[in-house]
């Protein structure tokens, strides 16, 4: 017979047992029952703090995943405008100048309207931004516009240059152009002693915007480990996190601010641009009577070109890049 079934038999001898077993028993029973009751409260009152402590991590991630949709879809738009504003400005102007590039040479090294015009290589120029554009339709193709979009906006524009190939995007199909885009924006190939394919999607992943150490690393183990671990303790811990998980949102909603007034920079800058393009589209050019015309159109795509190639994260970080504040205060 088993100590239960035995204990449950006495149960009804129990009375005959006298006042000097069952008033000691009684007192232990009340001690007992009084340990049981604190537990009870303790127990409850340290699943409250773990309950409150999770609830505010799944606000605050709650928060964080917010933060990231509107980030992405900030740079989305922003990527797929500079996209535009590369074909409608720098692919515009790079048309003119094959077009007119024997009046243009003429005007090297010439002073106009006080400054000293310094025509660039012609069809080194022309190759260039053909080759951005087609290096565009190659990630757009390989990876598709969702995700180039995004990486154009964060990373800079004339990072889409060239695949770490050697060979044009474009030109290639299937695995080899979704692996040429990837090693293309992890710096070039491992090879090449680029970051490779694995830092290529990095970059193309917009958690690259939040360095993994900022976040840190509360996972569902420490969660899971809460039955483990002193309610206090575990707050303590989940605090630290939550703190971290802000750090994150609002580095993501500085990107967004960041976008934003590049982005307004760059409208401004393009319409600018493009006037000044339609002026000298205007004319028959004449090295002698446009030269003014030539040189504003020439700044002011220099300054579009500026733009749309300034990251808005540091490549090595992910943080806010000086380069997008250096620009805004340069233009702005």
């Amino acid at each position: 017979m088993d100590f239960v079934s035995l204990a449950l038999k006495g149960v009804p001898n129990l009375a005959k047992a006298g006042p000097k077993v069952l008033v000691p028993l009684a007192a232990g029973t009340a001690a007992a029952v009084a340990a049981g009751a604190k537990g009870v409260v303790d127990h409850r009152k340290g699943s409250t703090i773990r309950r409150e402590a999770i609830q505010r991590l799944q606000a605050a991630l709650s928060d964080l995943n917010g933060a990231e949709v509107e980030t992405e879809a900030a740079a989305g738009e922003y990527g797929e405008f500079q996209i535009t504003v590369h074909k409608e400005n720098l692919g515009r102007f790079a048309d003119w100048l094959e077009r007119n590039q024997a009046q243009v040479k003429r005007l090297n090294f010439k002073k106009v309207d006080g400054v000293r015009i310094r025509v660039p290589n012609i069809p080194k120029y022309v190759a260039g931004v053909q080759g951005i554009t087609t290096g565009l339709t190659g990630f757009v193709s390989a990876v598709g516009a969702g995700a180039a979009a995004p990486a154009a906006a964060l990373w800079g524009v004339s990072t889409f240059a060239t695949a770490g190939t050697g060979a044009a995007i474009s030109g290639l199909s299937g695995v080899a152009a979704t692996n040429a885009s990837l090693a293309a924006l992890g710096g070039g190939t491992l090879a090449a002693g680029g970051g490779g394919m694995a830092a290529g999607a990095a970059v193309l992943g917009l958690t690259a915007a939040v360095p993994a150490l900022l976040v840190g690393g509360f996972t569902m183990g420490v969660v899971g480990a809460k039955t483990k671990t002193k309610s206090k303790k575990f707050a303590a811990e989940v605090a630290v996190e939550v703190e971290r998980v802000a750090l994150a949102r609002d580095l993501l909603h500085a990107v967004q601010d960041r976008i934003a007034e590049l982005r307004d920079l760059l409208d401004s800058m393009s319409r600018r641009s493009s006037a000044a393009l339609d002026a000298l589209e205007s004319v028959e050019f004449n090295a002698e009577k446009h030269a003014s015309e030539f040189l504003r159109a020439y700044q002011l795509v220099t300054a579009v070109k500026e733009i749309l190639n300034t990251p808005i994260l540091d490549p090595k970080t992910g943080d806010l890049s000086e380069a997008s504040v250096e620009i805004i205060r340069k233009y702005a």
